[in-house]
């Protein structure tokens, strides 16, 4: 099973070809009954997922009503639920302790949430259905506003600015001292760089069709091709951005992702399988490790950076999975 890839990739002949639909992750089949790890029930269809070790608390977002979960990292009990005035896709961490930032796609706004107490300490309008939202060196954030082809720089008094994205912005990550940031076309099938001011230092193309995005050690950032059935390697910097990598999954449409950088890991879910699956970062490439059987519709997963320990959001059930480390 093990597969490692680097250098510059120009093509890929393994690849599917181009679809002309928006990647999405694929319809789970029903799981297992027989799962490792804990289960513990989360109502409201969690996805987006951050786990902060500072406070102990796993933030979830969840429908219906929409809003953020907030789960005790140690009892894994739900102690607390923010309400907010649109659904949250993705969650992301301003930084260690929080805040969450919590882009909504039904009201067009950033939230920030604080931790642990879940108070709203930010709320500002940005474009047409952000999807993802990541934090910058000098504490702005880049939001990706998905149906409006652009991303906002949302400084930390909350004024923004608008810059170009790739067409049909999805994933956002920034690098660990929020030097640089990227940003997923996922109906352009590119990949943009950003400088924290939202100026561009250059675009490339991004698979069959890339979902989400999550940023490795150094200059390092991880594609989801969801349907082109692969993690890809990127490197991003003051010269741009371009691929050195790409790891074939075998399928299951890869989409959810977490990077354990003190373990030297990549989580992804594999919605297509029920299934999650670890990589060991070898430079440029990725070695495959191991795979677990996951609630039904593993639509992201998180890692607790202190432990190395997993959590994966069964978004059809309503369901958390809690794993030990790898």
């Amino acid at each position: 099973m093990a597969v490692v890839l680097a250098g510059t990739l120009a093509a890929c002949g393994d690849e599917a070809e181009p679809r002309t639909d928006v990647p999405e992750p694929a319809e789970a089949p029903a799981a297992s009954t027989d799962l490792p790890g804990r289960i513990v029930p989360l109502a409201g269809a969690p996805e987006g997922l951050v786990w902060d070790s500072v406070t102990a608390t796993i933030a979830a977002a969840v429908r219906g009503p929409d809003g953020v979960a907030l789960v005790d990292a140690n009892t894994m009990a739900e102690r607390a639920r923010v309400p907010l005035a649109g659904a949250a896709r993705h969650l992301q961490l301003a930084g260690p302790g929080g805040p969450v930032l919590a882009p909504t796609e039904g009201n067009d706004r950033l939230y920030r949430i604080s931790l642990p107490s879940g108070a709203v300490v930010g709320d500002t309008p940005v474009g047409r259905q952000p999807h993802d939202a990541a934090a910058v060196a000098g504490g702005a954030v880049l939001v990706g506003d998905e149906l409006a082809d652009t991303a906002h720089v949302v400084a930390p008094d909350g004024s923004s600015r608008v810059v170009p994205a790739p067409v049909q912005p999805g994933g956002v990550a920034a690098s660990a001292d929020g030097s640089v940031a990227v940003v997923v076309g996922v109906r352009g099938r590119r990949i943009a760089a950003y400088a924290p001011d939202g100026r561009q230092l250059g675009e490339a193309d991004c698979g069959v069709g890339p979902t989400h995005v999550r940023a490795g050690p150094g200059d390092l950032f991880y594609v989801a091709d969801t349907q082109g059935g692969a993690i890809l390697v990127f490197r991003a910097g003051p010269d741009g951005v371009r691929q050195v990598g790409r790891v074939s999954t075998g399928g299951g449409a890869p989409y959810g992702l977490a990077v354990d950088i003190a373990r030297s890991r990549v989580l992804v879910t594999l919605t297509g399988e029920n299934a999650l699956r670890s990589y060991r970062i070898a430079g440029d490439g990725l070695e495959a490790e191991r795979t677990w059987r996951t609630v039904r519709q593993p639509n992201d997963v998180a890692v607790d950076p202190a432990t190395g320990r997993l959590v994966v959001a069964g978004t059809a059930d309503g369901l958390l999975q809690f794993l030990d480390a790898p």
